[in-house]
């Protein structure tokens, strides 16, 4: 039964089974069909966001005519082949891709939809030939379209187009306003209607544009079309745009012909291409095209690269330029001619277009040429009374130096001179400063205002090459700014070139130069940050002087620079000569060497009322500045525009260390000290430590004294050269005891009226106590930058190649001046040692035999001293108690062990010492150093009762 039971259920298990099977394949059918869709779907999606990004990206690298018409930017304008021109919107293929196979015709629908770009550009070669056929009106609004695109594209420069619009009113009239109908022609690109050009000479002009190649239509253009006079002269155009209204009546040889069969729909049709596809054209009508041209023709004006500019000489001179009147002393203008326009003479004037101009050119355009004639041109118009010029050339200098002769030329900075280049930028800012305290005084506003007596001329500061100054003096783009920005009503005006002034110029300086200039420059955002036009990048290198104006009203236009010739400035020259040369806004670096004579003749000037140094301290203080210094040189103060004496004041300065390398002048300056201190306090007032060094330290030990017994004179200067080494071969006590006492007449001789000048060569050669001791240091030429600023110097003002005498004080630039002579210090002489015949001598010597033949070659009796000997003495001196007592001779030994002997005959003997330290202690029993006796000479320290030790010279040998 179970057997049965089992047999029964199997078939109906399989059967469901079965059933089951085929349900869930349908499911899982369905489901994947569905999965499928949706993937299909979601593709579709992403091929349609592609597209729409392909879309746009082709409308912004092919712009449509629409959007040609409706810009006023004709910065696309190129010297090469001209790019494909739009012919409508419609299908093209596309650029992307979708990978795999197709299985229905879903997939296929989708890579064929993928493969195509609707609504895109549809873009045609000119230069292989574009027709226009169907309704007259409809091909030509449809070549106007072409054209337009071409003129937007094609630099006047390189082409011309050329066409059947030449007289009368005819539909390709506006085409005489297009800037490229008169243009050089070394590409033509042409427009052919049949209409328009009448039915004559046909057949050869059909065949001249037909043998530009095998290119063509079979079939058409059998009979030809006219062509405009440069095919019948037979030029061979790079681009055709023809228009009729059948196909046969083109010429030959055109790629792409478009059939218009209304205003919004047209045929595409390529020769050896695929099918023929639709497109919407774009059209455009006469007078949008007449504007537009009209347009283009001005900015081509501007830009020069129109007919006009083209008509500008190649060459004109200064002196052939008619320079305008302006009346006598007035300040409101600097109105120059400097060059051609195309309807005159190209006239810019700083004080009303400016206040400041920016000029760009690259080498070879006639840059510096520009300037210099400029700078001609003012100086014929005004006097040196009304305009000066600053000229700063980074080129070595030689562009403005023919015009250095002139009463208007302040100075001229070049690269050459760093020195200089720094002057001028602190002489800058004091300019800015005396011209507003002018300003202020007077009660004006701007320069414009000041009255005719008040002497202050406009300065124009021309730099060319601005950008190889700023990499130079970074420091010097602030000072450009400041003179940016209040430069007008001063009456400073900047003139800034460079070969590239994009990104090299700051914004807060381009911001004030209204007036821009562009000659040739290599790169068109260079000629577009300048003059707002690409223009000046398309100026053959062939034309020197060529560029693009921009006298501040914001129109561009071009102009032929002129150029100053020796004759122009010679001319000039004699024109200014008599006249009084312009206020310099600083002086000429320090003469060296300054002599005496030179530095009282530069004070005798300064003192006077229209000394620039004087002018300051009165518009400062309201009277001069009088000072109890010693004047020691000349002092440069550029940011004060003058020099004045450098001074140094020893009641208000302290001590002064003069600090500088071998060779620098440090003894010539210590000499300039003891000349005005001689000068203002007498001789004596002078100590100088030279010489033997027992003179020195009796000088130093005298000078201790005083000032520590309140009995120096009222004003002593102790001067004292090669502080740092003079003392270097003492004794090393004796060494440490200079210094000291050197550090003391700093310290406690101040109030006393006691200075100390002294020099050296490194300042870290002395201890820190002394270098911090002196209130100020003359920084003279250092070998380094860093040993400078390691002195307290300014690192900006070191000089390498600094002349003997030059150096810093006070933070500027000083020449000290030349002295005349050391004043020579006092030498006593040292006395030789007497022995009296009834005096008790006991003399310790280093070499006690020896002395003991000197005793006895002087007449007395010597007794020589051992180290365990003095009861000899004692018993010798017993024997002899009254005259002719025995001199006592012995070696430092022997009077140290005979310490007793040593204490009675301090208080009855003479004590000499011919030796040493060790003499002299074992002798004399104190700490206390005696004199210090001159190295190599025959000298000895004596020591009588109730007397100081004083220095005295060792008797010779009878047979020495």
């Amino acid at each position: 039964m179970f057997s049965l039971l089992f047999a029964t259920i199997g078939p109906l298990v399989a059967i469901a089974s079965m059933v089951d099977g085929r349900r869930s394949a349908r499911r899982l059918r369905r489901r994947a069909a569905t999965e499928r869709r949706q993937r299909l779907d979601d593709l579709a999606i992403e091929v349609g966001h592609r597209h729409e990004h392909e879309r746009r990206s082709a409308w912004r690298r092919w712009p449509s005519p629409r959007l040609v018409l409706e810009s006023d930017d004709h910065s696309a304008w190129r010297d090469g082949a001209p790019p494909p021109i739009v012919l409508g919107r419609g299908a093209v293929p596309s650029t992307m891709r979708v990978d795999g196979s197709p299985v229905d015709d879903a997939d296929r629908e989708l890579l064929l939809l993928a493969t195509r770009l609707d609504a895109a550009p549809v873009l045609a070669d000119a230069a292989s030939g574009i027709g226009f056929v169907g309704e007259l009106s409809l091909a030509r609004a449809a070549a106007r379209a072409a054209v337009v695109q071409l003129a937007y594209h094609a630099s006047p420069q390189a082409f011309t187009i050329d066409g059947p619009g030449r007289c009368g009113d005819d539909p390709w009239g506006w085409m005489r306003a297009l800037p490229h109908t008169d243009g050089p022609g070394r590409a033509t690109m042409v427009v052919i209607d049949r209409e328009v050009h009448g039915a004559g000479d046909r057949g050869e002009s059909a065949r001249r544009v037909g043998n530009r190649g095998d290119r063509g239509l079979s079939g058409r253009g059998a009979a030809g079309s006219p062509v405009p006079p440069s095919i019948l002269r037979g030029d061979s155009p790079i681009a055709v745009v023809a228009v009729a209204g059948d196909a046969a009546e083109l010429p030959p040889g055109l790629e792409t012909i478009v059939e218009l069969d209304g205003p919004d729909i047209a045929t595409l049709r390529r020769r050896g291409g695929a099918d023929d596809s639709p497109l919407t054209p774009f059209l455009i009508g006469v007078a949008e095209a007449s504007e537009w041209a009209r347009s283009a023709r001005l900015a081509a004006e501007r830009s020069g690269l129109g007919g006009r500019s083209r008509a500008l000489p190649q060459h004109v001179r200064v002196e052939e330029l008619r320079q305008p009147v302006v009346a006598e002393r007035d300040r409101s203008t600097l109105l120059a001619a400097v060059g051609l326009v195309d309807d005159g003479v190209l006239e810019l004037d700083l004080a009303r277009g400016g206040p400041h101009a920016l000029v760009a050119g690259t080498t070879g355009s006639g840059k510096s040429e520009f300037l210099l004639a400029w700078m001609v041109a003012l100086a014929a118009v005004y006097p040196p009374s009304l305009v000066s010029f600053l000229l700063v050339d980074f080129k070595g200098g030689a562009a403005f130096e023919p015009i250095r002769m002139l009463p208007h030329v302040t100075g001229i900075v070049t690269d050459l001179d760093e020195a200089e280049a720094e002057r001028a930028v602190s002489s800058l800012r004091a300019e800015l400063r005396y011209r507003e305290t002018v300003l202020a005084r007077a009660g004006a506003r701007s320069i414009a205002e000041l009255n005719h007596e008040v002497d202050l001329a406009r300065l124009v500061i021309v730099i060319d090459e601005f950008q190889a100054m700023i990499e130079r003096f970074p420091d010097f783009g602030a000072i450009i700014g400041d003179i940016a920005a209040r430069g007008r009503s001063l009456g400073v005006h900047l003139v800034l070139a460079s070969q590239r002034p994009n990104g090299v110029v700051r914004e807060q300086v381009t911001a004030n130069c209204a007036m821009r200039v562009s000659l040739r420059v290599m790169r068109r955002s260079d000629s577009e940050a300048v003059v707002g036009s690409p223009s000046a990048a398309e100026i053959p290198p062939d034309s020197p002087g060529r560029g693009v104006v921009d006298r501040g009203d914001g129109i561009p236009v071009p102009f032929q620079s002129a150029i100053a010739g020796p004759a122009s400035i010679a001319a000039t020259a004699a024109a200014a000569r008599g006249l009084a040369p312009a206020r310099r806004p600083w002086l000429d670096p320090l003469p060296a060497p300054l002599t005496r004579a030179a530095l009282a003749a530069l004070a005798a000037l300064i003192a006077e009322p229209t000394s620039p140094a004087r002018e300051w301290s009165t518009l400062e203080t309201g009277e001069p500045a009088v000072t109890d210094d010693l004047v020691i040189g000349l002092l440069d103060e550029p940011e004060l525009q003058r020099r004045s004496p450098a001074g140094w004041s020893p009641r208000r300065d302290g001590s002064l260390l003069v600090i500088g390398a071998q060779g620098s002048g440090r003894s010539n300056a210590l000499a300039a000290v003891e000349e005005a201190s001689a000068s203002m306090f007498g001789r004596g007032a002078v100590l100088r430590l030279e010489g033997r060094r027992s003179a020195i330290w009796d000088a130093l030990v005298g000078a201790q004294a005083a000032v520590r017994d309140a009995t120096a004179p009222p004003r002593l200067i102790v001067v004292i050269d090669d502080l740092d080494t003079c003392f270097r071969a003492w004794p090393e006590e004796y060494r440490h005891a200079a210094l000291e006492m050197v550090e003391s007449l700093i310290r406690e001789g101040r109030g006393q009226g006691v200075s100390v000048v002294a020099s050296t060569t490194h300042l870290h050669g002395l201890g820190a106590g002394l270098r911090d001791g002196f209130g100020a240091r003359l920084l003279l030429r250092h070998a380094t930058r860093s040993d400078l600023v390691q002195s307290g110097g300014r690192g900006e003002l070191w000089r390498a190649a600094d002349a003997p005498g030059s150096g810093q004080w006070r933070d500027h630039r000083v020449q000290v001046v030349q002295a005349a002579g050391r004043i020579a210090a006092a030498q006593p002489a040292v006395p030789e040692l007497e022995l009296h015949p009834d005096r008790l001598y006991a003399i310790a010597a280093a070499a006690p035999r020896a002395a003991a033949a000197v005793v006895a070659a002087l007449g007395r009796s010597p007794l020589l001293l051992t180290a365990g000997g003095e009861a000899v003495v004692r018993a010798a001196l017993a024997a002899h108690p009254g005259d002719a007592p025995p001199v006592i001779v012995g070696d430092g030994e022997a009077w140290a062990a005979s310490w007793g002997l040593v204490a009675q005959l301090r208080e009855d003997a003479a004590l000499v010492v011919h030796g040493g330290a060790a003499e002299y202690r074992a002798l004399v029993r104190t700490r206390e150093l005696p004199p210090l006796l001159d190295e190599g000479a025959r000298q000895c320290w004596v020591v009588e009762p109730a007397a100081p030790v004083r220095r005295a010279t060792w008797p010779k040998r009878l047979d020495d």
